[in-house]
């Protein structure tokens, strides 16, 4: 299950960039053309710094590519994840939803189909492939299992 999410998921991100991509295309060449640096650095900055710290990446990885990716960076020791951890893929991620809009702004349907994709993604990511994900370790699952346990706590209505 977390496998076909996890891959649906990032058919939604790539498509949510792809609209962003077309975004800044229309408007500036040449921006669009730093887009694409910028998606490729911050999806192996995402790799080195999240996805190779996984137990899951070469065999149980829910989003497949990345745990791939990863699987070809050098080892790094699977413990918790640091701030620093944190922070790049933070800021990866920032880089790449962030970079269009000033030029998604100039389309309102492209910036609106833009956000659809990227909070199905999310929504996906959060809701079916983090439950299902095997790293003690990854903050994302401890988030979403605690709000799986305060709900099975809660008393029914």
């Amino acid at each position: 299950m977390g496998t076909f999410h996890g891959i649906t998921s990032l058919v939604l991100l790539a498509l949510a960039m792809l609209v962003g991509l077309i975004g800044v295309a229309l408007n500036a060449p040449s921006a669009a053309v730093a887009y694409i640096l910028v998606l490729v650095v911050a999806f192996l900055v995402i790799c080195a710094a999240y996805c190779a710290k996984c137990p899951c990446r070469t065999d149980a990885c829910g989003h497949l590519l990345p745990g791939l990716v990863a699987s070809y960076l050098p080892a790094r020791r699977q413990t918790h994840y640091h701030t620093a951890d944190m922070a790049l893929t933070a800021l990866a991620l920032a880089a790449m939803v962030f970079y269009p809009q000033y030029w998604l702004w100039q389309h309102p349907a492209l910036l609106a189909l833009f956000w659809l994709l990227t909070a199905g993604a999310g929504l996906q990511i959060v809701r079916r492939v983090c439950p299902s994900c095997q790293n003690p370790h990854c903050p994302m699952k401890k988030g979403t299992t605690g709000i799986r346990s305060l709900k099975a706590d809660r008393p029914a209505d």
